[in-house]
């Protein structure tokens, strides 16, 4: 047990909620569809869960291959304030806490768990509806432990080149939901729940990418090339925020134009004022304008503020917090609504 909260911890449990909430939106859009097999429920969230943890772990291992930055460089970044640079990864293989083969093993074990979870679900879709709704579990689980060993893995490193948020966004939207869909009812494929999944993993894609703009200058110190980066100007950076900031209330209009969703949905509008706050105050932050990184009641909660202060990380937080709250609303908005539609 204490093993398995020390890899627990280093696994950032923390970013749970980003594959998690989502998870927990497609369960609750399921439960309308006919044929919803709740049982599956248990091992849907288990493997979903093993396989984010995983992932991370994985995440550490690849990056640990390629070469850590040295500890100089980390102090001077973490003495100029930098936040990436406190998250040193691996720092238990550094103290001696574990190897590089304890590592490996965690994340083995992590995924492993994960594919006996889903092999539950493939095996009780082939004998409850087919082979193909089996063969459609297997579909979306592999191609996101496809993106996800490449995220930081060979050949493709995808999150070296600058598509990292990107992927990130994909599996945490689409990928996630698209298969918890399939897991629990057997469809193959749900278009709505699909529009609503790309303006959710727009949302999950900008608590990484809003991290990133902040931090442009640290990162390429410290070897890392982001999708901000990869765009270049702070023109283009602040152009693909808003874009991604705006395409969740535009998915829910095409739902409501094209699907029949209630006009209820439009309630997820509420968190559009932190959405335009998010934007101005990553402009003013990226550009060195004067700004106002103070809290409000509406932004949601942003934990222990005063000590966040103190720490030296409030400009991080502020902004990465409410990019957290803005996908964490939207979707418990949608979830709410979505129960009121059906039993009232």
């Amino acid at each position: 047990m204490k093993k398995f909260k020390f890899w627990l911890n280093n696994a950032r449990k923390i970013a749970l909620p980003q594959s998690l909430l989502p998870c927990v939106t497609a369960i609750v859009l399921s439960s309308g569809d006919g044929g919803f097999l709740w049982p599956f429920i248990f091992p849907v969230v288990l493997g979903i869960a093993a396989a984010h943890l995983g992932m991370n772990l994985a995440d550490d291992y690849f990056d640990y291959r390629e070469g850590l930055p040295s500890g100089k460089l980390r102090s001077r970044l973490i003495a100029e304030g930098s936040v990436r640079a406190r998250m040193e990864k691996c720092h238990y293989i550094q103290s001696g806490e574990a190897t590089e083969a304890d590592l490996l093993k965690a994340v083995l074990c992590f995924l492993g768990f994960a594919g006996v979870m889903g092999l539950i679900v493939v095996v009780g879709q082939f004998f409850i509806n087919g082979w193909r709704s089996a063969l459609m579990v297997c579909v979306y689980a592999l191609t996101g432990l496809l993106l996800g060993t490449q995220y930081s893995g060979g050949p493709l490193k995808l999150g070296y080149h600058g598509f990292g948020e990107l992927v990130i966004g994909l599996m945490f939207g689409p990928l996630n939901m698209l298969g918890v869909h399939t897991a629990l009812t057997g469809s193959a494929f749900s278009p709505d729940l699909c529009i609503l999944s790309i303006g959710v993993g727009c949302m999950v894609t900008n608590i990484v990418y809003v991290h990133s703009m902040m931090e442009t200058s640290a990162d390429r110190e410290l070897g890392k090339f982001t999708f901000a980066h990869l765009l270049g100007g702070k023109k283009s950076q602040i152009s693909a925020l808003a874009i991604m900031s705006v395409v969740p209330f535009f998915c829910l209009a095409v739902n409501i134009l094209c699907f029949g969703w209630s006009l209820w949905y439009l309630c997820a509008l509420a968190v559009l004022p932190m959405s335009v706050s998010l934007i101005v105050s990553t402009w003013k932050f990226i550009n060195n304008l004067p700004r106002n990184d103070q809290p409000r009641w509406w932004m949601g909660p942003m934990g222990n503020w005063p000590a966040y202060v103190e720490a030296g990380i409030d400009w991080f937080l502020f902004r990465w917090l409410m990019a957290r709250n803005i996908c964490t609303f939207f979707c418990l908005i949608v979830i709410i609504v979505f129960l009121l539609v059906m039993f009232l």
